[in-house]
């Protein structure tokens, strides 16, 4: 069973994140900007003592975020202070 959340980052929201804020991503260069926007979070992959969650989304270029059978653009591994950042816990 998964533990909840520790932030909860609601879908659509912007993240615009600093090279420190996050650690893995497909097709990411390492060192750089991200900006995504959040279609979910990971909770399957969350727990209790990660400081990180994985964010699935899309780029905010993407022309087609509004079609469900478009798949996210993008998934990347954030610091959970990044995204308390950009939102309230719940």
């Amino acid at each position: 069973m998964s533990s909840p959340p520790p932030v909860n980052v609601a879908p659509g929201t912007l993240l615009r994140l600093d090279p420190d804020d996050w650690s893995f991503g497909r097709d990411l260069t390492p060192g750089t900007r991200v900006d995504i926007v959040v279609v979910r979070l990971r909770t399957d992959l969350a727990h209790v003592n990660d400081d990180a969650m994985w964010v699935v989304g899309h780029l905010p270029q993407c022309s087609y975020s509004h079609i469900d059978e478009h798949p996210p653009c993008m998934e990347v591994r954030v610091k959970v202070a990044a995204l308390q950042r950009h939102t309230s816990t719940p």
